[in-house]
């Protein structure tokens, strides 16, 4: 099997090859090709000016490349200023931009681990390559210098001051109920986490000191979310800051990323302790509904298929039903805590979402409950005295969810399909149909409407009677 591909004799225009990547590149350069992981190459290299055109002058001047992923991604060395050691950063070939480790040094060690977070070098194949580079880090008497946290993403936005418009951040009080008590030490532990913002100092304490993982530093708008995996304890984290619950909003950090909150878990086996009593070795669903009770409902084991096959058991773990512990059934046991949340129909609206406001708060198929300080504008919409679009801009600035509509059997279900183009449903499709099509902004096809006007709503309401006819209002 060939070696890797090291190139190291040269760095980019005012840059200069540390020491230590030298080295370790000709160590790598003797290694067989996928015993480190998968990477096409360790070469030194500008960051790409078309990943960023707005900071590709500072990417130049203070980064470059160093290794090159299979899907197109890069990890950099960063220059983070005031003395602190240069950073490895993710480049993500989606847009991605986060800090992978604080130095050098300290992402060697974590490649060593397997616990770079970055798939392609933590690939189980990689095992024994892993602990050869241990053992060549530890010959070397390689050692991560002591650093602050860095945070890409926020240093590549260049803003540390959120926006003055920024909302203030809620604090929220965690009342338990009898359920979250009966939870075993760990998972109680971890429950209590959901919903708290990744700065808190318990969510920190908890990462760092009983995970040893890193509290991710921000998100953005390309990387919404990060995993923080810890599979020796049987935990994987979710930090977001696009939690769909108006309780949750998004906290910015500076102009384009946000503090994230945890948002959900998943709970393995390894964590050590059972759930509500429920062994994870569990083979039949009768054995979970005599330890719990009948299932709280039945859901499809994938978005697509009709068939309810999954048996599920929700339970809310605070008084104010924010953060819920739910038990699936699909052949195996899985647990997830998380906080309650909706699912995007829309999260950019324009004239189609304002049409079909207009459409469902006529046909009895939208959640009032959920627009307390728009009660008198819903219900001008409702009864055609306002357009769609106006309640659009005003009561949804974070986009159209599935909880925006009734908790009807299979309405939000249908809605999440039809937005989505999933199962030969789509909006974008019938009203196409209805309205005829032109050129899109992004090159395809769109419906030619231009103004969400109660006769367009009128000319739709056919064609959407018949999709939503078993929910509609009598």
């Amino acid at each position: 099997m060939a070696n890797y591909t090291v190139n190291l004799s040269r760095a980019p225009k005012g840059h200069e090859i540390p020491p230590l990547l030298a080295d370790v590149g000709a160590w790598i350069g003797n290694q067989s090709h996928g015993t480190l992981g998968w990477f096409d190459a360790l070469a030194a290299e500008p960051v790409p000016k078309e990943w960023n055109p707005e900071k590709a002058d500072r990417l130049h001047r203070d980064a470059f490349a160093f290794l090159q992923l299979p899907d197109g991604s890069l990890l950099a060395l960063v220059n983070p200023g005031a003395d602190a050691p240069w950073a490895v950063a993710l480049v993500g070939s989606e847009g991605e931009a986060r800090t992978v480790a604080n130095s050098l040094e300290e992402f060697l060690a974590l490649w060593a681990q397997g616990e770079t977070e970055v798939s392609d070098l933590d690939d189980e194949e990689g095992a024994s390559g892993r602990k050869a580079l241990a053992a060549w880090l530890k010959a070397k008497k390689v050692r991560a210098p002591k650093a602050k946290d860095f945070d890409f993403a926020a240093w590549l936005d260049g803003d540390a001051v959120p926006p003055a418009s920024a909302p203030p951040a809620t604090v929220h009080t965690f009342v338990p109920t009898a359920v979250m008590k009966k939870l075993g030490p760990k998972v109680q532990q971890l429950a209590g986490l959901m919903g708290r913002r990744a700065d808190d100092p318990e969510v920190i304490a908890y990462v760092t000191g009983v995970l040893g993982k890193k509290v991710p530093a921000s998100t953005s708008e390309n990387t919404d979310s990060v995993n923080v995996e810890a599979a020796k304890h049987g935990v994987e984290i979710v930090f977001s800051h696009d939690i769909l619950n108006d309780a949750f909003l998004p906290i910015p950090k500076t102009a384009k990323t946000f503090i994230p909150y945890v948002s959900s878990a998943w709970v393995r086996s390894k964590v050590g302790e059972d759930v509500l009593g429920v062994p994870w070795k569990v083979k039949a669903e009768a054995e979970i509904t005599k330890l719990l009770g009948p299932p709280t409902g039945r859901s499809a084991a994938f978005a697509d298929e009709d068939a309810l096959t999954v048996a599920y058991w929700d339970f809310a773990l605070d008084t104010a039903e924010h953060v819920w512990l739910t038990l699936e059934f699909d052949e195996s046991l899985s647990v997830t805590l998380a906080v309650d949340g909706g699912g995007a129909l829309e999260r950019y609206p324009d004239v189609t979402t304002g049409l079909f406001i207009g459409y469902a708060a006529t046909r009895g198929l939208l959640d009032t409950s959920r627009f307390p300080a728009h009660r008198a504008l819903l219900e001008a919409v409702a009864t055609r005295k306002a357009k769609g679009s106006e309640f659009v801009k005003q009561a949804l600035p974070r986009g159209l969810w599935d909880n925006h509509l009734r908790e009807a059997p299979g309405l939000r279900e249908l809605a999440w399909r039809w937005f989505h183009n999933m199962n030969g449903l789509w909006i974008t499709a019938d009203l196409k149909k209805t309205f005829g099509k032109r050129a899109g902004p992004f090159g395809h096809d769109a419906p030619k409407l231009d103004d969400d006007t109660w006769d367009a709503v009128d000319k739709a309401a056919p064609l959407l009677d018949k999709r939503f006819a078993a929910w509609l209002a009598k």
